[in-house]
C-alpha cells in the first residue's frame, strides 16, 4: 500500500488541487491515493463544483526571439567535476561581449540532470561523460547565432583552478551551431466568463449542391 499523496499535475495551473474547466472546477484537495494493483492506483475524494457562469479557456504564447543550438561533449573527469564553473565562465564571456541584457543562454547538462534539472535526485552523481546542449536566444537570427557560438565555444576556454594548461577539456560535436525554431514563452492561461458559450466562436453553414 502506498501512502496518500497529492500528486496532481502542476503544468498549466497555479494551484495543484483546483482544475478549472468550462463548466466548473474540479476540487482535488481531499484526494486519497491507494494502490489497487502493481500498476494501477485508485483515486477517490475529488469533487466537482459547477460554475455559476459558463467560462471559456484562453491560452496563448509570445515570441521571445530567434534561437540557435550548440553541443559540447565532456570526458575529462576534472572538467566534469567543475562543469558549473565551466558554464559560468562561458556565460561571463558572453556577457562581456554582448552586455548583460537582450539575450538568453540556457545550458542542459545531459548525463547529470539534463532531463529533470534541479529535481534530479542523482545530480551529484554525474556520468563519466556529459553532453552540454546550449540554447541561445536573441532578437535577431544573426545575434542569436553569435550568442550561441560564444556561449558554446567558451566552454573550451574555461579556466579552472589547479589547471595550468590552456588546452580545454571540452570537445565539440559540430564546428558550428544549428538554427532551431524561434523561442516562445507561455503568456496567457485564463478562463473568461461568457453569457453565451458560442458568442466567441461564430459558425456559418453553407449548402452546396
Amino acid at each position: 500500500m502506498i501512502e496518500s499523496r497529492k500528486f496532481e499535475r502542476m503544468d498549466e495551473r497555479s494551484n495543484p488541487f483546483h482544475e478549472f474547466v468550462a463548466g466548473g472546477m474540479l476540487d482535488m484537495t481531499h484526494c486519497h491515493y491507494e494502490q489497487a494493483t502493481e500498476k494501477t492506483t485508485r483515486v477517490t475524494g475529488m469533487s466537482f463544483v459547477p460554475a455559476e457562469q459558463f467560462r471559456v479557456k484562453l491560452e496563448g504564447s509570445g515570441k521571445v526571439g530567434e534561437r540557435f543550438v550548440g553541443m559540447a561533449g565532456i570526458r575529462d573527469p576534472y572538467t566534469i567535476a567543475h562543469v558549473d564553473e565551466v558554464i559560468a565562465w562561458a556565460r561571463r564571456q558572453t556577457e562581456e561581449r554582448f552586455g548583460p541584457d537582450g539575450w538568453e543562454l540556457h545550458y542542459s547538462v545531459f548525463g547529470r540532470n539534463g532531463v529533470m534539472g534541479d529535481m534530479e535526485p542523482l545530480k551529484d552523481q554525474p556520468g563519466h561523460e556529459l553532453c552540454v546542449v546550449v540554447q541561445g536566444v536573441a532578437p535577431t537570427r544573426e545575434m542569436a547565432e553569435e550568442v550561441t557560438m560564444t556561449g558554446t565555444r567558451q566552454l573550451f576556454y574555461a579556466r579552472l583552478p589547479d589547471v595550468k594548461g590552456t588546452a580545454g577539456g571540452v570537445s565539440f560535436v559540430l564546428d558550428e551551431v544549428m538554427q532551431a525554431s524561434p523561442a516562445y514563452r507561455w503568456t496567457l492561461n485564463h478562463t473568461m466568463a461568457v453569457d453565451d458559450p458560442l458568442e466567441l466562436f461564430p459558425t456559418h453553414t453553407t449548402m452546396i449542391g
